[in-house]
């Protein structure tokens, strides 16, 4: 009982952080099942992928009128994304759990570096007088090519190591195709179910989803999505960005040393 009750609260912090953060709660799920329940990588991903889902619906439950997806460049972006999921989920089976670990570890770096210049950009843009619209309706997205092959790439690694992906599909739509940065946040959220969905089915399949851990977990993310979609309108989430800096660098070590074969943790 114990265990479950751990395995909810744990889900309900990961789908909180990932609904106010836009992270999707995969980036905190593997770590904390992996370093702290000491379950093996794969079931960690399998549950993690699950987990991604819930918070995508947790989000779209909670979601406000004018901060939607854009549904057509979405589903234009997932004929890549899904496929390079169902890639990276197949060759998760055949790495060793040390590679998935270091993998893991490589993609959290990326994350902490990503929120850091998210952070700093919101800072930027909130010493403007006048600025983009995060919301504006008038753009148009454009370098397709780069695009899809990139939304390819982060499917991939939602495949491999059980993320939504969304600290790579944000920028590709904001940075490379100008889609307004709330239209790229949304649209990403709506992304990562589908992404994720595409993916658990083959760990699924291979016996890497426990549902006794699953189940709790899940119902977690996804009180947590609800709660956190419910807050991100009416709090500045700057400063838990910096905690989560420092969070995500902690469990990035703590990964890279499990990735090298050392345990650092009882």
């Amino acid at each position: 009982m114990f265990t479950t009750l751990a395995l909810l609260a744990t889900g309900a912090i990961a789908g909180t952080l990932g609904a106010l953060l836009g992270l999707g709660g995969g980036i905190f799920l593997v770590p904390a099942l992996t370093l702290v329940f000491h379950l093996p990588i794969r079931i960690a991903i399998g549950t993690s992928l699950v987990g991604v889902i819930a918070t995508s619906a947790g989000v779209a439950v909670t979601a406000t009128k004018g901060h939607n997806a854009n549904v057509s460049l979405a589903l234009r972006l997932e004929l890549a994304t899904t496929a390079g999921a169902v890639m990276g989920s197949l060759l998760a089976g055949h790495l060793s759990a040390r590679i998935l670990s270091l993998l893991f570890a490589a993609v959290v770096f990326f994350t902490a570096g990503y929120t850091w210049r998210k952070t700093r950009h919101r800072r930027i843009a909130q010493g403007r007088t006048s600025g983009e619209s995060l919301l504006q309706g008038d753009y148009e997205a454009h370098h397709w090519p780069a695009g899809l092959g990139l939304a390819g790439i982060a499917g991939t690694l939602s495949g491999l190591v059980g993320v939504g992906g969304g600290f790579i599909k944000v920028p590709i739509m904001y940075a490379l195709m100008g889609v307004p940065l709330g239209i790229a946040t949304a649209t990403s959220n709506f992304m990562v179910g589908i992404t994720a969905g595409a993916s658990v089915f083959v760990y699924y399949a291979r016996g890497d989803v426990y549902p006794l851990v699953t189940v709790p977990t899940v119902m977690g993310v996804f009180i947590g999505a609800v709660g956190g979609g419910r807050l991100a309108p009416r709090l500045r989430v700057a400063w838990l960005e910096q905690s989560l800096i420092l969070l995500l660098l902690a469990m990035g070590v703590q990964m890279l040393l499990e990735g090298v074969g050392i345990h650092v943790m009882p």
